[in-house]
């Protein structure tokens, strides 16, 4: 695991340049660095010793050295893939997996990455070619930015923050991507917040060459065609390749637990790393002493049942420290506020292993979402729910008053869409169209143009994906695992887990786990009452149905509180003082009444949170570059 960068180009080829960008990325690979330099190529890199300690260095290359390679993750299936290049003749000179992608890239050119199993973003030099490959993994554990420059040529890195300092560049502020920041809570790829940066989309490659740029999607999701499997098949076959993707994640030379919440996903996780473990897995989770935001005692429960070495900490954390820290760590604004506490469990692991297992993907790829049952309910029930137009006004006002910002936000939009997925779309959005139109001002509206952009491109997608979909349940799995996955929830583990030199691994999200999950017979997503039905008699099997068979609870944190106490002085005046007032990217009478109306008691935090995080992010990383 590690943090990489580079340049190519007619000036590339200081190694002033490339040390300084990887200095950057230093959380991300404490233990080591890396360089190859040349004229018109420089790569770099920050190593977290994870596998061949000893001799996994980076750069590697092939046996002629034409071929240079730097990458950040795992590939799970290094030792096959080895065995198979040997057998072809290959020389290899570590026991890394990341000497195995320079061989498989010589041997099979671009299409190498369809072998590959595990996360990862690479760079590969061709020094034949002279051209440059960059490439993430299916899913995007990994993340991998790019710019393209007044020269011709490229730079990269795993994250914003060594593109632009380091290269004395002052960055800018791109305006629609933080619309979608204040639609969707993050800007998805390709957006980045910086102007003329590119995040490259998960499954992809871009390849440089003389100047020019070609991009390829080499996978996507696909739930369109599940299989006809029994139940018992179903459960089968998801657990023969979970287990065997946790068992391969075990592959370590550093300590490795795994993050434990007592939900599903992560019991599930455990449990079998308890089957192939040597000795207590260790696990990790934190709890809060605002017990309904607190899930630790599930944790604790299963944990005994388990026989794990678990490690909790109960917190009462300094609400201002925790998002000055989020500010520093993420150098993009990311509005999902269960990073808090990602940060928070990260920084406790870090201080008894250097690899975490999490059991992230559950939801996505076997429909485990309240929302997958709710939507197409709340389709079917529409002509009722017509009726209620009327009351539409009084309903939110009542359900603001409860607490409730979601039933507020059906009562007020949901009646108005037209079809299932505009109502998927708005489940996801964080407020509405006309909600960000008020805060923007009148030159920053003029600026992004068409602030409904972000909700079309997801109707959009949505088309795409349901056109070939047999079922809404299914659509809403593989949109999920197309934008929110990527865009939120691998956003937040790693940048909150690298941000404290963690590898996390997600094994529910392995190559073969998702084949699996979007095979499954489409009335066993959702069954017997049931969201993620398979995953739930996986557990079962596992741990006592007790365990199992209790209320979800989000990883957040009482963020409307803390905008009504501790946070309420800080929030006020980074949203209204002369720096914010001067940025002029929002209207302060609109601001102003949406801090008024949030003390007054009306839920408002949905929309303040953004707001915040775009203005700390700006004082971060655009007023300080």
């Amino acid at each position: 695991m590690c943090g990489i960068a580079g340049r190519v180009g007619p000036n590339a080829g200081s190694r002033a340049v490339i040390q300084a960008m990887t200095d950057t990325l230093t959380h991300r690979g404490p233990d080591e660095d890396g360089f190859f330099v040349a004229p018109g190529i420089e790569l770099g890199m920050r190593r977290l010793s994870i596998i061949d300690v000893r001799d996994g260095q980076q750069p590697v290359t092939d046996e002629s050295g034409d071929i240079v390679v730097v990458f950040n993750g795992e590939i799970y299936n290094f030792v096959q893939l080895r065995t198979q290049l040997e057998s072809q003749g290959h020389i290899f000179r570590s026991r890394s997996d990341s000497e195995v992608i320079a061989h498989l890239y010589e041997q099979e050119g671009k299409k190498f990455l369809t072998r590959l199993r595990g996360m990862f973003a690479i760079a590969i030099w061709d020094q034949k070619t002279r051209s440059l490959l960059l490439a993430r993994d299916r899913v995007g554990k990994k993340p991998l930015l790019y710019r393209t420059e007044s020269d011709g040529g490229l730079a990269f890195a795993s994250e914003a923050r060594a593109l632009f300092r380091p290269m004395g560049i002052s960055p800018t502020a791109d305006l629609s991507a933080l619309n979608r920041v204040l639609s969707f809570g993050h800007a998805d790829s390709p957006y980045s917040a910086y102007s003329g940066l590119t995040r490259l989309a998960p499954g992809s490659f871009v390849e440089w060459r003389g100047g020019q740029l070609t991009t390829e999607t080499y996978w996507e999701p696909d739930f369109s065609r599940p299989e006809p499997w029994t139940e018992q098949e179903a459960i089968e076959r998801s657990l023969a390749a979970i287990d065997e993707a946790v068992r391969v994640r075990l592959v370590s030379e550093r300590p490795i637990g795994a993050f434990l919440s007592g939900g599903i996903d992560s019991t599930i996780v455990t449990a079998l790393m308890a089957r192939h473990h040597s000795g207590p897995v260790s696990t990790f989770n934190i709890g809060f002493e605002e017990k309904s935001f607190d899930e630790s005692g599930y944790a604790r429960a299963v944990a005994n049942y388990l026989g794990t070495d678990h490690h909790e900490l109960i917190v009462s954390p300094d609400p201002k420290e925790l998002v000055g820290a989020l500010a520093r760590s993420f150098d993009e604004p990311f509005a999902d506020s269960s990073a808090l506490p990602t940060l928070l469990v990260s920084e406790f692991a870090r201080k008894h292993v250097v690899v975490a297992l999490t059991g992230d993907g559950g939801d996505e790829a076997f429909s485990g979402y309240e929302r997958y049952r709710a939507i197409p309910l709340l389709q079917r029930a529409n002509p009722v729910l017509g009726l209620l137009g009327p009351v539409a006004a009084p309903l939110e006002r009542v359900a603001n008053r409860l607490g409730s910002r979601r039933i507020a936000r059906l009562s007020r939009e949901f009646n108005s869409a037209p079809d299932l997925g505009a109502r998927y779309c708005k489940a996801m959005m964080l407020g509405s169209l006309q909600e960000r139109s008020n805060l923007w001002s009148a030159d920053a509206a003029a600026e992004i143009g068409d602030l409904d952009a972000p909700e079309s491109e997801y109707l959009e997608l949505w088309r795409i994906v349901a056109a070939r979909s047999p079922n809404p349940v299914a659509t809403m799995s593989e949109m999920d695992i197309r934008r929110y996955l990527p865009g939120d929830l691998l956003v937040k583990v790693d940048i909150a887990s690298m941000a404290h030199s963690l590898e996390a691994r997600a094994p529910l999200l392995d190559r073969e786990v998702l084949q699996v999950a979007s095979k499954i017979p489409l009335n066993l997503r959702i069954h017997k009452a049931d969201t993620k039905y398979v995953l739930r008699q996986i557990a079962r099997q596992l741990v006592p149905a007790e365990l199992v068979d209790r209320p979800k609870m989000g990883f957040g944190v009482p963020r409307a509180a803390w905008f009504r106490g501790p946070l309420k002085e800080m929030i006020h005046d980074t949203l209204t003082d002369s720096v914010s007032q001067n940025r002029g990217w929002f209207r302060q009478d609109s601001i102003r009444k949406l801090l008024q109306a949030h003390d007054s008691g009306l839920e408002r935090d949905h929309l303040i949170w953004p707001l915040v995080v775009i203005e700390l992010w700006a004082r971060e990383w655009i007023d300080n570059n």
